[in-house]
């Protein structure tokens, strides 16, 4: 699946802004970094995955000012980052997560205007999800389907 994802991304990711929402692992962001993104912005609000990133990273070379990993609620994040101007935002949130948080979390990503039309929101969930309230305002430019899962690409 990452590697289906870094296929369509393959041209947007070098020099990149990415905002790595929900970062988990880290696993998306790391794979932005070492494909050539400018700077990626790993967040979580879970301490235990802000260590996983960290332990993830630390394996990494000369990569000191291409990340920053910030443990905090991704909502927050967005609101107070708005001169931040990512390429591309990648959201893996929990599948058990409630689908009004997503839609507020959309609400504050259109609203900020911090994203923009050439703004590229890689968007996975379980497939039987049905984001059409979540996503509202937003447009899906494609899926692709993965087992359980769906990768929704999407743009203002």
């Amino acid at each position: 699946m990452k590697e289906s994802i870094f296929n369509v991304l393959a041209f947007k990711i070098p020099e990149s802004i990415v905002f790595d929402l929900f970062a988990g692992s880290g696993s998306l962001g790391i794979e932005a970094i070492s494909r050539g993104a400018e700077m990626v912005y790993f967040v979580d609000d879970s301490l235990k995955s802000v260590n996983l990133i960290k332990d993830n990273i630390a394996v990494l070379k000369n990569l000191e000012k291409n990340y920053k990993i910030l443990k905090s609620d991704v909502i927050k994040f967005i609101k107070s980052n708005q001169e931040l101007c990512p390429d591309i935002i990648f959201i893996d949130p929990p599948y058990k997560i409630a689908p009004a948080v997503m839609e507020e979390l959309f609400a504050a990503i259109k609203n900020t205007g911090i994203a923009v039309k050439k703004t590229e929101i890689v968007y996975e969930y379980f497939f039987k999800r049905d984001i059409s309230n979540e996503i509202y305002g937003f447009k899906i430019k494609k899926n692709s389907f993965f087992g359980d899962k769906i990768v929704s690409y999407i743009s203002i």
